[in-house]
């Protein structure tokens, strides 16, 4: 018996075949067996291998040039470091110098430097991989 308009448009009902289930319990157990698991002790040893490196804030006070070193070997090792240049305040010749020499040391080695504060004089060094936001 025909009622409407779209009765031509639907389709017949077809039934679907499935698979039994014994067929895809089948299946899923030899997938389970294709699985390698991996002993603890590699799983340790891949750990320590990925670990990631654990950088320091340092603060370093320069009040001779001998205290340079000090912040290049800190910053080549990935450290960052907060450059304390208030013990030269009273000697600006000095100030100035040493303030040059950590400029240069970090155009030379490719590292990130901004003044932090002016007074007293600060200064923030960072490695090559991390550079300093400027807003």
């Amino acid at each position: 018996m025909k009622v409407g308009l779209f009765d031509k448009l639907k389709k017949p009902d077809v039934q679907k075949k499935t698979k039994p289930i014994t067929s895809i319990k089948g299946k899923v157990t030899e997938e389970k067996s294709e699985v390698e698991l991996v002993p603890v002790e590699e799983d340790k040893i891949v750990k320590e291998i990925i670990k990631p490196k654990v950088i320091y804030v340092k603060r370093v006070k320069i009040s001779t040039y001998n205290d340079l070193k000090i912040v290049s070997d800190e910053v080549s090792a990935g450290n960052i470091v907060i450059v304390d240049l208030s013990p030269l305040i009273s000697k600006p010749e000095i100030l100035s110098k040493v303030a040059e020499q950590v400029k240069m040391s970090a155009t030379t080695f490719g590292w990130d430097i901004a003044m932090v504060c002016k007074d007293p004089p600060k200064i923030l060094v960072t490695p090559q991989d991390i550079k300093i936001a400027r807003e």
